[in-house]
């Protein structure tokens, strides 16, 4: 996933708070063929987060479910490593439930993989309806799907709700038009471990898919709901980057909504988007 500039964000940013096209303004994130995928394990102590294969990947081994959970499942071209990974790491040799937090290539590539052998695949039903089509989008070249019926997600959602996986509740819910139109959140109480999906990325800025329901209004939305679950001290996983906690999502909360505000005020006041970065309004938030 190629990061976003400063720059190209900012403008991005002023063109989906007006609801405008993006047009050819965000780069295409995901390579055609990508590079063989370099796994890396990190032990949460109760889970573990496998990096490397395309986004963020969390498991867990279930109890009597007979099986592990999958949060994400990475590129495609990455699928069967990602896989024999969860399997060494959990000792279980199936997945009993994958979960996509949206429809992009790098959530749902072990989509077909899982489905074909008898798993359980859950998302929103937006994802799902994704899924059974080919898109366009913000985030890469050309489209992507149709997925074999095997990779459609067999259980959906619309609105906020609950489930349990190896005695754990977990809390899941819908974040409307935030980084596509099929976003969820994870949140395990027990564990206070929040995991956000696309919407939240560490090390680099958020994207926005446009073509697929996205805009900065929803971001901020997402944003704001996320900050009501999550305490200092909460695990937050991220989509992209590392491991990061309650504090630094709130950082991120502030700094967007003054972004969000203050794009607002310069576009009323007639400036276009050149003159927004080259104000550069994200200036005190760099480090």
């Amino acid at each position: 996933m190629k990061q976003l500039s400063r720059r190209t964000f900012l403008s991005a940013s002023s063109h989906l708070l007006g609801a405008a096209t993006l047009g050819s303004s965000i780069a295409p994130l995901v390579s055609a063929q990508p590079a063989p995928a370099e796994l890396v394990r990190v032990d949460l102590g109760y889970a573990w987060l496998i990096q490397g294969g395309g986004c963020n990947v969390l498991t867990i081994p279930g109890m009597q479910e007979d099986g592990a959970l999958m949060i994400d499942g990475g590129l495609a071209a990455h699928s069967p490593a990602l896989l024999n990974e969860v399997r060494e790491i959990t000792g279980q040799d199936r997945i009993h439930t994958l979960i996509n937090t949206h429809f992009h290539p790098e959530q749902t590539g072990s989509n077909e993989a899982v489905g074909a052998a008898g798993g359980i695949i859950f998302a929103h039903e937006n994802t799902r309806m994704c899924l059974q089509n080919s898109l366009l989008s913000a985030t890469y070249d050309g489209r992507y799907g149709p997925l074999a019926d095997a990779g459609i997600p067999n259980k959906t959602f619309r609105s906020d709700g609950k489930m349990k996986f190896a005695g754990q509740e977990i809390i899941y819910g819908y974040l409307p038009a935030a980084h596509t139109n099929g976003d969820l959140f994870l949140y395990f109480p027990i564990l206070d471990t929040l995991i956000t999906g696309g919407p939240v990325t560490v090390g680099q800025w958020p994207v926005m898919d446009i073509r697929q329901g996205a805009w900065m209004g929803g971001l901020m939305t997402a944003y704001d709901k996320l900050s009501h679950i999550v305490s200092a001290d909460t695990v937050v996983i991220p989509a992209h980057g590392p491991v990061t906690n309650g504090t630094e999502l709130m950082r991120m909360r502030n700094m967007y909504t003054d972004l969000h505000l203050t794009l607002a005020d310069e576009l009323n006041l007639g400036m276009g988007w050149d003159d927004v970065v080259a104000k550069n309004p994200l200036q005190q938030h760099e480090k």
